[in-house]
């Protein structure tokens, strides 16, 4: 992928690959649609009397007693303050918990949760 991808292709792309690793892998995995605020015509929606906590993961992979979040970025991304501590509390509980920089790094990332690469 090019230096230039927006996030949301390398989100779909990151969908391309879990679901051929699915194949030979143990794994389910999820996209975390987290859009706090989001405006619609005139309306905006509240979303975090829902349940919607800012700075979650962007994807959710759960292998067997293990659960895994990954945070995706452009190669040039950074994380919010929000989704710092996010990653942090997901730590602290003792889960995995991953930011991957661009499609070489969400490649490299995934074969470690996985399994296919120590």
């Amino acid at each position: 992928m090019t230096p230039h991808v927006k996030e949301k292709d390398l989100h779909k792309g990151l969908v391309k690959l879990l679901r051929c690793y699915q194949n030979s892998h143990d794994f389910l995995f999820f996209h975390i649609k987290n859009d706090v605020g989001i405006r619609r015509g005139q309306f905006f929606y509240d979303l975090k009397p829902m349940g919607v906590l800012p700075g979650v993961a962007d994807f959710c992979i759960i292998k067997p007693k293990e659960v895994v979040f990954l945070e995706i970025k452009t190669q040039k991304g950074r994380l919010s303050e929000k989704q710092k501590k996010f990653l942090e509390d997901v730590s602290q509980l003792g889960h995995q918990a991953y930011v991957a920089y661009g499609w070489e790094d969400i490649v490299d990332k995934v074969e470690r949760i996985i399994g296919k690469r120590d």
